[in-house]
């Protein structure tokens, strides 16, 4: 095993994402023949589900394969370690993928199947990460065309549906980590996707930016993220696309507040009001630029394009509900807004 340190600092390709989040440091896991999906972190060891085979290792924060343990079940894309047990999340099944919770020792204690989601069943599961009693996970499958192309769902084990969900950008959502009201995914290429890791505000249910991923070629091929609090982890392969490709992990320092800070006046615009009746106004565009309003199950209702000072948006014949508007802003970059219509 080798580890390598890396002193790169992350930069959006608009200028107005990051401050202080520095990719610092890489673990590899070369000649290992495993293809890890699932990653957990303590202080002294690193968790890692395998897909395929669906086994637990562990390593030191070296590299080091410390040992393994056979879960039973294969295609693991979601790793929770708790104190007696694990939660492993299948990949996917046409009628909803399951959660299983194994012993420390391997033994089966509880299984669960992910609830029914926008677009269908909760097939393809792209990663799992703990938030209380509840869990946040996102899913590959259904996604869509238009956005969102993709959603990411809390859930209470056994509850019949999700209690949240969040718009993603991607239709490949795979890795998902949780700092407070943060909530982080990194998308994998699907149809031209970018390779990116993505911020997402809770408490405003606004998108805080994203930064590229280590590899320029878009061929990283991300999985799964951990967040320890001042440290983001994240399991792809190394960079440079190869069929042997082996897999690491990067170290991502966070700053001091909560992650990938968005410019707000830079790289935001401004809608009003909300709830909205007859119209919508969006000022801070740039002119020129597509408007596109979709609504939650990921319908695209509208599109238009940004007028050089304000635009205006016919609500009118618009059902009452919320929106979510996604357009480029002065800064060149795309921002998504929540939008409610009430008439």
């Amino acid at each position: 095993m080798r580890r390598s340190t890396i002193a790169l600092a992350i930069v959006s390709a608009a200028p107005i994402f990051c401050k202080a989040q520095v990719l610092i440091d890489s673990i590899s896991y070369e000649g290992l023949n495993q293809g890890f999906w699932g990653i957990h972190v303590t202080p002294d060891t690193i968790f890692l589900g395998a897909d395929f085979s669906g086994n637990v290792h562990y390593s030191d924060h070296t590299g080091t394969i410390l040992g393994s343990l056979p879960s039973g079940y294969d295609f693991n894309h979601g790793l929770i370690r708790k104190p007696d047990s694990y939660l492993l999340a299948e990949d996917f099944t046409t009628g909803g993928a399951r959660l299983f919770e194994v012993s420390l020792s391997g033994a089966l204690l509880n299984s669960w199947t992910f609830p029914a989601v926008i677009g269908g069943n909760s097939s393809g599961i792209g990663d799992l990460c703990a938030d209380g009693s509840a869990v946040w996970y996102t899913t590959y499958y259904p996604d869509f065309d238009v956005y969102p192309y993709a959603y990411a769902y809390k859930w209470v084990p056994g509850d019949p549906a999700p209690i949240d969900t969040v718009p993603l950008m991607g239709e490949q959502p795979y890795g998902i980590a949780l700092r407070g009201d943060t909530l982080f995914y990194v998308t994998d290429n699907l149809n031209g996707d970018l390779e990116r890791i993505y911020a997402y505000d809770l408490a405003s249910e606004q998108l805080l930016g994203s930064v590229p991923l280590p590899d320029s070629d878009n061929d990283q091929s991300p999985r799964g993220l951990f967040c320890s609090g001042d440290r983001l982890y994240m399991v792809a392969n190394r960079s440079g696309g190869a069929a042997f490709a082996y897999q690491m992990v990067y170290i991502y320092a966070l700053d001091g507040t909560t992650s990938i800070n968005a410019s707000a006046n830079q790289d935001d615009f401004k809608l009003h009001p909300s709830p909205a009746d007859e119209r919508i106004v969006l000022e801070g565009l740039l002119a020129g630029s597509e408007i596109s309003v979709s609504d939650l199950n990921g319908r695209l209702v509208l599109q238009t394009i940004a007028q050089p000072v304000r635009t205006v948006l016919d609500a009118g014949g618009l059902p009452s509900g919320a929106y979510l508007i996604s357009a480029r802003t002065r800064a060149e970059s795309t921002t998504v807004k929540r939008c409610l219509v009430a008439h």
